[in-house]
């Protein structure tokens, strides 16, 4: 999240400069023209400490959600079945390269399907 954060920085920052120079003649422009070396910033964002309902299966959630989603993204999802959340679970995997075993599916879907199932 830090490196993505820098690079949207210095990516505003690197704008910022183009449009300063555009608009700026003489020294301004000279001065414009000095800002635009690159540097590295680090920024340090506040963390999400939420963990998943605790639950069989909870452990999963937390160790292979929570790399991308947050609890509430998670759970304030319309309600899915079991069949709906495994079809979730597959697709985070295959398209998105979530870092979850092929052998855990069954046990994520199950345990998403009781925290936000359909009654």
């Amino acid at each position: 999240m830090t490196k993505t954060c820098a690079v949207l920085l210095l990516a505003a920052a690197t704008c910022a400069t183009s449009v300063a120079m555009a608009e700026a003649t003489g020294p301004a422009r000279a001065a414009a023209a000095r800002n635009t070396e690159a540097r590295t910033v680090e920024v340090t964002l506040p963390g999400d400490t939420r963990k998943f309902p605790p639950g069989q299966g909870a452990d999963l959630a937390n160790l292979h959600c929570l790399v991308c989603h947050s609890v509430d993204m998670v759970t304030r999802q319309p309600p899915l079945s079991f069949d709906e959340w495994k079809a979730e679970v597959v697709k985070m995997r295959a398209v998105y390269g979530a870092p979850l075993p092929p052998e855990a599916i069954d046990d994520l879907a199950r345990y998403l399907a009781t925290i936000n199932g359909k009654p």
